[in-house]
């Protein structure tokens, strides 16, 4: 089935050098998908979630596990109680183009040490503490940072996690494959 069809009409015209053949064409043209079509199968509907924006705040959570970045005592960590303690509002910045987020509580911004885990100490937004957003195919935002001139993934660190933390750090990885899927919500 087609998804777009008309019937052209010849339109013959006749000038004073002779005729000329032309096609009428609609005004309009619809559209209409037809439903379990292997020829046209379903769309996917595109993710709704929202763009981290310079002048917004988010609160940042992880989409695989549900929990969100908090400042807890000056330590970053990802948290699913949602803020019955420490601080999950991050206020999104702009400098140069690059992005940056703002603890709302403690004023200082997320950014990465030198070991490449993620920490909230720096008073202002510098090369450690740039972020850009990604958009993925199947929806959602890869969130990736700058480190030695390179985009790394911020992803969750897996190693030396006990099952006895209720949070994990986030560290910078590289590769984009398997990349953890952010959502920005906006407050």
């Amino acid at each position: 089935m087609a998804l777009n069809s008309f019937s052209p009409d010849l339109v013959l015209e006749s000038d004073d050098d002779g005729s000329i053949v032309s096609i009428a064409t609609p005004t309009e043209t619809t559209t209409t998908a037809a439903a379990n079509d292997d020829d046209n199968p379903p769309l996917k509907s595109i993710s709704s979630f929202p763009v981290p924006w310079p002048g917004s705040t988010f609160i940042i959570r992880s989409v695989s596990s549900g929990e969100v970045i908090t400042l807890l005592h000056g330590q970053t960590m990802l948290d699913q109680q949602w803020g019955t303690q420490g601080s999950i509002h991050w206020e999104c910045v702009e400098t140069n183009g690059w992005l940056g987020f703002r603890n709302r509580i403690s004023g200082k911004f997320l950014g990465f040490d030198a070991r490449g885990t993620m920490c909230c100490s720096a008073e202002q937004h510098k090369q450690s503490e740039r972020f850009c957003a990604g958009m993925r195919p199947e929806g959602g935002t890869m969130l990736l940072t700058t480190r030695f001139d390179n985009l790394y993934l911020v992803a969750v660190k897996e190693e030396g996690i006990t099952k006895s933390m209720k949070a994990a750090a986030m560290k910078i990885k590289e590769g984009r494959s398997d990349a953890p899927v952010w959502e920005f919500i906006k407050v």
